[in-house]
C-alpha cells in the first residue's frame, strides 16, 4: 500500500505541476488583450512565464525518464541531471509565487487582473505543486554548496536579458521597457538612489542583490530539509 501511494504521489504532483505550470501560460498567453498587453508573446518575456516554463518542461520530462513504459534511453539516463533541473527550477518557481504575492499583488490596479486562472495557476498553484513534489520525491543524491550556487544562474540570465531589453527601452507589453518595478532602471530611485515614492523605494541594485539572497536561502533551506529528512531515514 505504501508502495502504489509513493509512485501515486512521485507522477502526481508532477502531472499537477505541468498542468498548472504550462496551461497556466498557455492561458496567460491567450488572455494577453485582456489584461492590457499589446501582443501575446510580450508575456513570455517575465520572470513568471519563463519560470513556469523551465518547471513544467522539467517535470514532464522526468515523468518520461521515470515512466516504466518508457523507451526513451536517452532520458533515462540523464535522470540526475533532470532532478537536477527540478531543484534549480523548484527554487525559481518557489521565488515567482513570493515575488508576486509579496511585491507585486499588492501593488498592481485592476487591469492585471493578479487574482484571474491563469494568474493563480502560475503564481500559487505551480509553486505550491513543484515545491510539494521536490519534497515527496527526494533528490537521489545528495545537494552540494554547488548546486545551492547553481539556483541563481536563471535569475543572473533573466535579470541580464532583462537590462538588455531596457536599456533599447523595449516594451514588455504595457507600455513601459520594464518587466516588473524593481527592474525599472529609470524610478525615481534608479540603480543605487533610494525613494519615498512606492513602490519605488530603493534602487535596482539592491532588489536584485535582495532577490539574489533570498533564492540562495530558499535553496539552502531545501537543501537542508532535504538532508535532514534522510538523516532522520
Amino acid at each position: 500500500m505504501h508502495r502504489k501511494s509513493f509512485v501515486l504521489s512521485r507522477y502526481a504532483w508532477k502531472i499537477l505541476t505541468v498542468c498548472t505550470s504550462l496551461g497556466g501560460v498557455l492561458f496567460s498567453c491567450i488572455y494577453a488583450r485582456r489584461d492590457g498587453y499589446s501582443h501575446w508573446g510580450r508575456r513570455l518575456l517575465y520572470f513568471t512565464a519563463q519560470s513556469n516554463i523551465w518547471i513544467g518542461i522539467t517535470m514532464l520530462l522526468l515523468i518520461i525518464a521515470l515512466s516504466k513504459k518508457s523507451k526513451t534511453n536517452f532520458l533515462r539516463k540523464r535522470l540526475k541531471t533532470l532532478y537536477l533541473l527540478r531543484y534549480i527550477f523548484t527554487v525559481s518557481i518557489t521565488v515567482t509565487g513570493l515575488v508576486f504575492c509579496g511585491l507585486l499583488a499588492p501593488f498592481a490596479d485592476e487591469s492585471y487582473h493578479v487574482w484571474s486562472a491563469a494568474s493563480v495557476m502560475t503564481h500559487v498553484l505551480a509553486p505550491v505543486f513543484a515545491v510539494t513534489d521536490f519534497f515527496a520525491d527526494k533528490t537521489p543524491f545528495p545537494l552540494t554548496r554547488r548546486h545551492i550556487f547553481a539556483t541563481v544562474l536563471p535569475p543572473i540570465a533573466y535579470f541580464s536579458l532583462a537590462g538588455v531589453l531596457e536599456a533599447f527601452s523595449v516594451d514588455f507589453g504595457r507600455g513601459v521597457p520594464y518587466p516588473y518595478f524593481f527592474l525599472n532602471f529609470r524610478s525615481p530611485a534608479g540603480i543605487f538612489g533610494f525613494s519615498s515614492a512606492l513602490p519605488f523605494i530603493m534602487g535596482t541594485f539592491y532588489w536584485i542583490f535582495l532577490l539574489g539572497g533570498m533564492m540562495l536561502g530558499i535553496s539552502a533551506l531545501y537543501a537542508r530539509l532535504v538532508k535532514d529528512k534522510k538523516t532522520r531515514k
